[in-house]
């Protein structure tokens, strides 16, 4: 067992402080585990340099540094080691959860929506908050953190487009396409910018902004994924086609109701599919007046609900009891594109006639 010297505790300080041990407190802990470990555990004659670099490795994987960063973690971000936790583990719960989620959705299984929606959610407001926190606390210039935080903010805009996308929720295009273009535009030119100049970081920030740029060029692309514009044309076509018939329908029908209209069948027939035309009408109204087609749930589930009484209604009547309408294109009449929502609502408006016109004519015939 040895002593330790002034001049050899001087020099220990010295040499902490080049490690990057720069809070005093701190280092005067250092010092004295350091000079306790290199009394108790050296020979007398031992050469203190050598016991020294023999003991110092004790107290750090890779570098000394490490404690002072950790310590600066500690004192700076109290919880740090706690939100790091709850970053991995919200880390490894979302890559579960979306992988889970879109094997359920390939195979349309039970459970895909709600698990994808935990699997995004828990991406956006646990795994990408907490990383741009803790990213504001490392060593690197301000700069740096402003940009890689941006670049983070935007990426929870995008990814919450894209989770809105999926459910086919409202608002989930414009995240979508203002989160992708500010990314492309701003976000990686900003980026390249900023860490072009330095020639230790020059390789990785080209190869980057070349990702990023592609990244985002291939996720616009992938916005519009509705049908040709042939298509698209062909669907307006049948739309017309259908209301067209459905008018004529309608006004022959009014026609041959006036020479039956004392039957309490026929009258309550009329009835119904007058109501329920009247809805019809007030939904395309929205549809075209608007162009789009969520946002009218109110006005879609009147017309369901007429659309149930009104096969309720046939159920008892002869000639048209099975043909009843099926509501099941208008429960998701807020996730179809116009042309398609258009057609649902035209083939509606159809069976609504061609029902009312079979029955009449079978009423017809009686007399």
């Amino acid at each position: 067992m040895r002593n330790i010297t002034d001049a050899e505790v001087t020099f220990i300080n010295h040499d902490l402080t080049a490690r990057g041990i720069v809070l005093e407190e701190l280092r005067d802990n250092l010092i004295d585990h350091i000079c306790c470990i290199i009394e108790h555990e050296s020979q007398l004659n031992e050469d203190f340099f050598k016991c020294y670099e023999r003991v110092l490795p004790q107290f750090f994987k890779e570098e000394l540094e490490e404690i002072q960063t950790e310590t600066d973690n500690l004192l700076q971000f109290k919880n740090f080691y706690t939100m790091k936790k709850i970053m991995n583990i919200s880390g490894i719960s979302t890559v579960f959860l979306i992988l889970v989620g879109a094997f359920l959705k390939a195979f349309h299984l039970p459970g895909a929506a709600i698990t994808i929606i935990l699997g995004g959610f828990s991406f956006v407001f646990f795994f990408l908050p907490i990383l741009i926190l803790i990213k504001l606390k490392d060593d690197e210039t301000v700069t740096d953190k402003v940009v890689f935080s941006g670049g983070l903010l935007i990426s929870m805009a995008i990814v919450t487009g894209v989770i809105f996308k999926i459910m086919h929720w409202p608002g989930a295009n414009y995240l979508m396409y203002i989160g992708t273009i500010v990314f492309t535009l701003l976000y990686v030119p900003v980026y390249f910018f900023t860490r072009i100049r330095r020639p230790e970081a020059r390789f990785n920030t080209i190869v980057s902004s070349v990702m990023m740029i592609a990244f985002g060029g291939i996720l616009y692309s992938l916005f519009d994924l509705s049908y040709s514009k042939q298509y698209e044309s062909q669907m307006i076509k049948n739309h017309y086609f259908l209301h067209e018939n459905s008018v004529r329908l309608i006004e022959s029908n009014n026609t041959i109701y006036e020479s039956v209209s004392s039957d309490d069948q026929v009258k309550s027939l009329h009835k119904l599919t007058m109501d329920a035309n009247k809805k019809l009408e007030t939904v395309v109204d929205s549809i075209v007046k608007l162009k789009r087609t969520n946002g009218f749930n109110e006005k879609v589930y009147d017309l369901i609900l007429s659309l149930e009484e009104y096969n309720k209604s046939i159920a008892s009547m002869e000639f048209i009891a099975d043909n009843k309408i099926d509501d099941e294109g208008l429960r998701i009449l807020d996730r179809l594109n116009l042309e398609l929502s258009m057609n649902v609502l035209a083939r509606v408006q159809q069976q609504l006639a061609v029902n009312e016109n079979a029955f009449l004519l079978k009423q017809l015939s009686t007399k």
